[in-house]
């Protein structure tokens, strides 16, 4: 009966024990369990931010451009302004082709007998330099030279009671006959400006198809019929003597 009673006594005081390690273990096994949680979730890195998205396109290169038409250039100038001339055919310094407006196909060139006229076929004698000579005046001069001399200068024939004709001739800036005035119009010929050429005693160059080129009065009443011409720009002029 005795040790019955001790051994109840003793059951009393193992059992609190018993209970406060199994306690214990599970405080243990909570923190080990959490301390694997935190090694297991990876630290942010610093500076940035795990949930913020990107919600902006990405900055482009302030130098970059998109397509960026090419300015295009080309203004038409007032014929006679010479020096002040925006255009360089007017100063000289490109060589042309002298097109009568309205002519069919034809052009002006120097012909077999040294004349000025039309012609519809190919020829190396239809490049021209217009010379500014001063006083809104220009010279006329072929491009190239021929028959191994200088360039040649278009010039006033007289022909007495028949039209006067255009005739070429030694380069003489001193010679009314050699100066013309070149005027623009109003008008347009496939986009270039067109102008009128006009000589001393008031005579203006005139191409007509089946008559060719003269140089004659324009009366009161007159149509105008071949009295404008553009000028067909065929690349940079050679340089002339002296230049």
């Amino acid at each position: 009966m005795e040790i019955t009673k001790e051994l109840a006594m003793l059951n009393l005081l193992i059992r609190p024990t018993s209970v406060l390690r199994a306690a214990a273990s599970a405080v243990l096994a909570a923190g080990v369990a959490a301390s694997m949680q935190a090694c297991a979730t990876p630290a942010p890195e610093a500076g940035s931010s795990a949930a913020s998205p990107t919600t902006s396109a990405p900055t482009t290169d302030s130098g970059a451009t998109g397509n960026v038409p090419s300015p295009t250039g080309g203004s038409g100038s007032e014929g006679g302004s010479q020096a002040g001339s925006a255009d360089p055919i007017l100063r000289g310094e490109r060589q042309v082709v002298l097109r009568p407006v309205g002519s069919f196909e034809s052009i002006l060139a120097v012909d077999a007998k040294g004349r000025l006229n039309l012609t519809d076929g190919d020829t190396d004698k239809s490049l021209f330099v217009l010379l500014p000579a001063g006083g809104n005046k220009y010279q006329i001069r072929t491009a190239k030279a021929y028959n191994g001399g200088e360039p040649d200068c278009m010039g006033l024939r007289d022909n007495g009671s028949a039209p006067a004709t255009v005739v070429a001739a030694a380069c003489d800036s001193s010679r009314a006959g050699q100066l013309f005035a070149i005027k623009k119009t109003q008008e347009k010929s496939q986009g270039r400006p067109t102008y009128t050429i006009g000589g001393e005693g008031k005579v203006y160059l005139r191409a007509v198809d089946g008559q060719g080129l003269t140089a004659q009065r324009v009366g009161e009443g007159d149509a105008g019929e071949g009295l404008t011409f553009d000028f067909v720009d065929n690349g940079v002029a050679p340089a002339g003597p002296g230049e």
